[in-house]
Order: C-alpha cells, then sequence, then structure tokens
C-alpha cells in the first residue's frame, strides 16, 4: 500500500482479499473507486456474508458515514483496488460551498447508483441457467470497465456472486472460451464478444 497524499486526499492500492469496509462499522473516510472491482457483502439470518454485488470505478464507499451512520454492507476488494480516500468532512465542506442542496443530491446521486446495482444483480441471480447468469455477470463487468481489455473476480468470487458451484463456473467458461464468446489475449486482462452475450441473454423467439 502506498499512499500519495493530496492535501487532505490520499491516494492508496489495496491488495485482493483486503475489507475495504465493514457491515456495522463508522467509517470515518470516504473511498472513491478509481479501478478494480470489490464484492458487496451482506449478512443474512445465518450469520454468513454472502457477496450480493460486485462494483467498481466511480464508486463511493463509507456514504453511510455522511448520515452519521454505520455502514450498511462489508465491501472486499476483489482484484487490486485503487482508490483516493478524504474524511467525510472535506465533502461535507466543499458542499457547503457548492450551496445547501449539494450534499443531498450527492448521496441521492450515489444511492440510486446503489440501487440499480444490488437490483441488476439480484435480477442475475434469478435466471433460470448459468449460460444466462454468466452472461449477464459478464455485461455487468463490462459497464464497470470502459477499457476493451477487461479485469474478471478469480472464479470461485464468480461463482459465490452466481450462487453455483466453482465447477459449475469453470464448465460453463470453458464453454464460453470454445465459442470465442471470451477470449484472453493476456494473462492480465479478458476480452469479450458483447454481441454474443447479448444474444444468449435475448428471449426465445415464438
Amino acid at each position: 500500500m502506498r499512499p500519495e497524499r493530496i492535501g487532505e486526499v490520499v491516494a492508496r492500492s489495496y491488495r485482493r482479499g483486503t475489507l475495504m469496509q465493514r457491515e456495522g462499522e463508522h467509517a470515518p473516510w470516504l473511498s472513491y473507486v478509481k479501478s478494480g472491482l470489490l464484492a458487496v457483502r451482506q449478512s443474512d439470518l445465518e450469520g454468513r456474508e454472502p457477496a450480493i454485488a460486485c462494483i467498481g470505478h466511480g464508486n463511493l464507499l463509507g456514504q453511510s458515514g455522511l448520515q452519521g451512520q454505520a455502514s450498511v454492507f462489508t465491501v472486499e476488494a476483489l482484484t487490486p483496488v485503487s482508490v483516493c480516500e478524504f474524511p467525510v468532512q472535506l465533502l461535507e465542506e466543499v458542499c457547503a460551498l457548492r450551496g445547501p442542496s449539494a450534499l443531498p443530491g450527492l448521496v441521492a446521486q450515489h444511492s440510486r447508483l446503489v440501487v440499480a446495482t444490488l437490483a441488476a444483480w439480484s435480477r442475475l441471480v434469478r435466471l433460470p441457467g448459468l449460460d444466462q447468469r454468466l452472461a449477464m455477470a459478464l455485461q455487468l463487468l463490462a459497464e464497470m470497465q470502459p477499457a476493451r481489455s477487461m479485469q474478471l473476480p478469480a472464479q470461485g468470487a464468480l461463482a459465490e456472486l452466481l450462487n453455483v458451484t466453482r465447477e459449475s463456473v469453470n464448465r460453463t467458461w470453458r464453454a464460453f472460451v470454445s465459442q470465442g464468446i471470451v477470449r484472453r489475449p493476456h494473462h492480465h486482462g479478458v476480452e469479450l464478444d458483447l454481441s454474443r452475450l447479448e444474444r444468449l441473454l435475448a428471449p426465445p423467439e415464438a
């Protein structure tokens, strides 16, 4: 981890597996995600913390601190992650300079992003087939990463997000590779045939 201070803003990098936010804790810092993928986890009735969504660039961690509340989710780095961290007070001061509606507007904007992301991943796990689930997951991951070559979580993390076994994900992944739907031109990135993924998700013709 190599912090780079810019005033009260600190640029940091975190390793895969780092807990960036813990459910129930009050975050004194906000973290704006610059790159990387993160799993959103939430406790269930049995005390487990299953992954319920994946987020990436543009998300703001620690938003609950703006309202003086504890974090609703645990957030874990699925890949190396880069963020800009800054105290809650700094954002409050900047927004105050822009007018009384600036901070509520920012909170509402990010809340809509969170709700839309959780809704998309919730729909994904209700799809009937693993081909469709994986296709939609890859689409969602591609939307988070504007570059042609994108990062993916490990297959174990994908399996948890899709609510299936790692072996099932591996079989479907190999089928996607053999069909040319996914391609790995180098070790650090994956390229997708987005039109083929779209066809997999299209409703069957009557």
